[in-house]
């Protein structure tokens, strides 16, 4: 769901996806089930390296290797 968002907004390196992309675009579409690997899910794509989070916690980078994936 991360990734297909960035791949929407035909982002490049660099592009952040905001906490407040997060929340309207991500979160407030998950169903319990979802809901509950959403960390995992952020954790899964951080330790791949096609993501990185800035200091909020929240906002999302991606990086080469996340633009080079979509």
């Amino acid at each position: 769901m991360f990734m297909l968002w960035f791949k929407k907004q035909k982002a490049v390196t660099g592009h952040v996806m905001s906490k407040t992309d997060v929340l309207k675009n991500i979160i407030k579409n998950l169903d319990k089930k979802q809901d509950d690997v959403l960390e995992a899910a952020m954790n899964d794509l951080k330790s791949s390296g096609l993501l990185e989070t800035q200091e909020d916690g929240f906002s999302l980078v991606l990086t080469q290797k996340g633009a080079d994936f979509i």
